[in-house]
């Protein structure tokens, strides 16, 4: 599955300045990832998908940022998205995948309104912004309060039909054009009350989903230990490109017509930093991806997975932030900021 993403890089990076133009990705692109079956790596094997580790997928996020960002951020977004649909209630994953298995989904995460009590679920509308590779999704999950607007313990993530939502083109914006991150605007739509999933149970790792899929750990592993190896990757990414760009840029410039920049030992340390600092990321994410092997044995009980390991998790995941590669020192190589 790996080896099937990397040759994916060089059509990503030919239609790089393509995505960038129209604002979204190629069409092209999300019908390779599927034929790939790259999107399916968290789904669930009752709907089809590979039940696979986090590990790969996160890996896989990585991989495909060195074609296009832009398409590495969609597809981090549309196949960690297979997730989180997983640990909804049974009959909301039926209405997702039970006729098209295939089917994807996009989000607004952040809560911004309440949505209205009423019989057999709930009523919303609003404006939801940033919400990435929507123009290819069939479903989109949006954050909501489910009691007072800004009661943050009743945080609540709703799945509604795209076709159900309006798509406003208003990416207008200086990096990632091509992930068409548009707003969605909801006009009292109607969510049934299986379509709905807690974010504290998402985050103490006991979903509804987790009973559902037994066998699937992965289910089991709280949120906010998983999610940091999404998106992330791209900025680990991006560091890897941007290191090797300035590298080669440095290779032949000359400070004051005769001192060669390459060989000063400002610019040697710098370098330096900005690659230990890549390599200590991605070591890190190495520790949790380990880590995250260990979740355990099925549960039929839909428990969140044991101390251990959850403490493992949650320090690597802490380290890896602390070490972001977009900390490391630009000043000194003379590149614009």
């Amino acid at each position: 599955m790996l080896e099937s993403a990397r040759a994916l890089i060089p059509l990503l990076a030919e239609r790089s300045p393509a995505a960038t133009a129209a604002r979204k990705l190629p069409a092209e692109t999300i019908a390779e990832y599927r034929n790939a079956g790259i999107l399916r790596i968290l789904q669930p094997k009752r709907f089809g998908g590979l039940q696979g580790r986090f590990s790969l997928f996160s890996r896989i996020v990585e991989e495909l940022t060195y074609g296009c960002a832009s398409s590495a951020w969609v597809y981090a977004v549309l196949a960690e998205h297979q997730w989180i649909i997983a640990q909804y209630p049974e009959k909301a994953q039926i209405d997702v995948w039970g006729e098209d298995p295939r089917a994807v989904a996009s989000s607004s995460l952040a809560p911004r309104e309440a949505a209205r009590r009423v019989p057999g679920g709930w009523r919303l509308s609003g404006h939801y912004p940033f919400s990435s590779g929507c123009d290819y999704a069939q479903w989109a999950i949006i954050g909501t309060f489910l009691g007072a607007k800004g009661d943050p313990s009743h945080i609540a993530y709703l799945l509604v039909p795209l076709a159900e939502a309006e798509i406003v083109d208003d990416w207008q914006v200086l990096g990632l054009l091509g992930t068409g991150s548009k707003s969605l605007v909801l006009r009292d739509v109607f969510v049934p009350e299986h379509r709905s999933v807690m974010v504290s149970d998402l985050f103490a790792g006991s979903p509804p989903g987790a009973l559902v899929h037994p066998d699937y750990p992965v289910l089991r592993a709280p949120r906010g230990f998983l999610v940091s190896y999404s998106l992330p990757p791209v900025a680990i990414a991006l560091g890897r490109r941007a290191l090797d760009i300035a590298c080669t840029a440095l290779a032949g410039r000359v400070s004051r017509g005769v001192t060669k920049v390459a060989e000063s030992e400002v610019v040697q340390m710098a370098i330096g930093e900005a690659a230990a600092a890549i390599d200590v990321a991605v070591a890190h994410r190495g520790r949790v991806e380990h880590r995250g092997g260990q979740l355990g044995p099925p549960d039929h009980r839909g428990r969140g997975i044991a101390r251990p390991p959850r403490h493992g998790l949650r320090t690597a995941s802490g380290e890896l932030g602390a070490r972001s590669p977009v900390r490391a020192r630009r000043r000194p190589l003379g590149l614009r900021q």
